[in-house]
């Protein structure tokens, strides 16, 4: 009788993970493994829960997320789910590539091609072929005025150096977005609008906004030529890879709205060897904000979209970016959007905690790897405690202590920082009061030259990913050009040959 005294909570606990797996595995709906207990006992998500809940994933370098991850992606394209991949650091795409390349090559034709039209591939590290992402495209529906307003916040928070952009710059690029967005043109033209006199005023006498035209007019021309000087070199960070450069200077933009309503399967890759730090967190705040913007216009609610997000405390480095994702992690699940965040340290580099308490609040499920123990200090409560975890006695004739649970729970929370790969503490928030120790499925991928032979046919094929070759982007530039500044477009070689590669692509790489 002393003894189940003594082993009744550690027993409460034991019981009360079986009920909880057992609950999860007794779903008729579909269903994806989380990991397997200590018991060995296979730990089973409902898919529908899994795609419409916020979520994070936590844990070291090394210690398993990429691989927790990418076993979900996997299942999830055996489904028809719509989910959304951000990644500034490329393992998360080469894995998801993989993947797909995999799940092809199990497929028929018909099935294949219809995998294939799903997916869109924005890839800022890519020449030939090219995702175009002109960031003057406005969103469908926005206000003028609130995008570029939107638009300039952003890129004076994030470019080097741009916190020192005096007013009157900073009044300079909310006209010149205004202006270069009316008539759909990219960012990379706007040196050219600060510097061709010509340009300037083909733009300004064909443009409907009378504000924007007596800006230019009037005020443009008393401004210092230091402003304008200063505006421009902080926008040649942004150019500073070519591959960057090409995808800006595009004639369009992916409308996250549609996509997310048509539930399709969005890769975006902001890595690039030639690409810096600062840019790619640049690139990454750029397509958060536009995946904001449109969570909140969708129109087929119904449809859930789970966006991924790796490298996730990137997302809330400035104030602008947290307002984004305080509405997101608060309003996005009325409207069938939701986050799946992944990041190393999340706590240590988010310091703000409000925003912290709002994330923890609207987490449905966590899952914490090896990694800083105070990155889990939201899970101490949470975490599984005996009540019998012996103190050390200094004599053999000490009478044996324990030490108390919030004791335990601390010690418990310190060993998190050793845990092996690929084992961590799961908690179902909405289910349980305790946290699961499970262990994560093994999904085995090739590395280093053999993942990049692997991925490589997707990477490089026009018709994968909703992209443009090389030719045919020139082709559209180049008329593009022709319209505004008199350059003669790129020659069309073969018309047949185009026709074809339109073809191809349309029908997903079938001919």
């Amino acid at each position: 009788y002393l003894t189940g005294l003594a082993t009744a909570r550690a027993q409460a606990t034991r019981d009360g993970a079986r009920r909880l797996v057992k609950t999860l595995a007794g779903t008729s709906a579909p269903t994806l493994l989380m990991g397997n207990t200590d018991a060995d006992e296979a730990v089973r998500m409902p898919l529908d829960e899994f795609l419409r809940s916020h979520s994070l994933v936590s844990g070291a370098s090394g210690s398993g997320k990429t691989t927790f991850v990418l076993d979900k992606q996997k299942a999830l394209l055996a489904g028809n789910a719509g989910f959304g991949i951000l990644d500034p650091k490329q393992d998360l795409v080469n894995g998801f590539l993989c993947l797909i390349g995999r799940r092809l090559a199990e497929l028929g034709r018909m099935e294949a091609r219809d995998l294939r039209r799903r997916i869109v591939f924005l890839d800022f590290s890519s020449r030939d072929p090219i995702s175009p992402y002109n960031i003057f495209a406005r969103w469908p529906g926005a206000d003028p005025d609130f995008f570029a307003g939107s638009r300039t916040d952003l890129l004076l928070e994030l470019l080097p150096g741009a916190d020192g952009v005096s007013l009157g710059a900073s009044a300079l690029l909310r006209r010149a977005i205004l202006l270069l967005s009316e008539f759909n043109l990219p960012i990379t033209w706007l040196d050219a609008l600060l510097r061709d006199g010509n340009l300037r005023t083909r733009l300004v006498g064909r443009t409907k906004n009378t504000a924007v035209a007596a800006y230019f007019t009037q005020q443009f021309p008393n401004l210092p030529k230091q402003t304008v000087a200063a505006l421009s070199r902080r926008m040649e960070a942004l150019f500073s890879s070519d591959t960057v450069r090409l995808v800006l200077a595009g004639t369009s933009a992916p409308d996250f709205r549609a996509l997310q309503d048509a539930g399709k399967i969005v890769v975006v890759n902001c890595f690039g060897r030639d690409i810096n730090r600062s840019v790619r967190q640049l690139l990454q705040a750029l397509v958060l904000s536009d995946v904001a913007h449109a969570t909140f216009a969708r129109r087929n609610h119904g449809t859930p979209f789970l966006w991924i997000a790796d490298e996730a405390q990137n997302l809330f480095v400035t104030q602008h970016l947290r307002d984004h994702m305080m509405d997101l992690l608060t309003m996005a699940r009325s409207f069938g959007t939701h986050l799946l965040l992944v990041s190393q340290n999340m706590t240590t580099a988010l310091q703000d905690a409000r925003t912290l308490s709002v994330l923890h609040t609207n987490v449905r499920w966590a899952f914490a790897m090896r990694g800083e123990p105070a990155d889990c200090s939201f899970l101490r409560s949470a975490l599984p405690v005996t009540g019998r975890r012996p103190k050390p006695r200094t004599h053999p004739f000490e009478e044996p202590g324990f030490y108390s649970l919030n004791e335990e729970r601390g010690m418990v929370q310190d060993e998190i920082a050793n845990l092996p790969d690929r084992t961590g503490y799961l908690w179902f928030k909405s289910r349980s009061q305790e946290a699961l120790r499970v262990v994560t499925p093994e999904l085995v991928l090739p590395h280093g030259d053999e993942l990049q032979a692997a991925i490589d046919p997707l990477r490089h094929d026009p018709t994968f990913g909703a992209r443009l070759s090389r030719k045919e982007y020139d082709q559209r530039v180049g008329a593009r050009d022709a319209e505004w500044l008199g350059c003669p477009a790129t020659e069309t070689t073969d018309l047949g040959a185009t026709l074809a590669d339109a073809y191809r692509r349309k029908r997903g790489g079938e001919a």
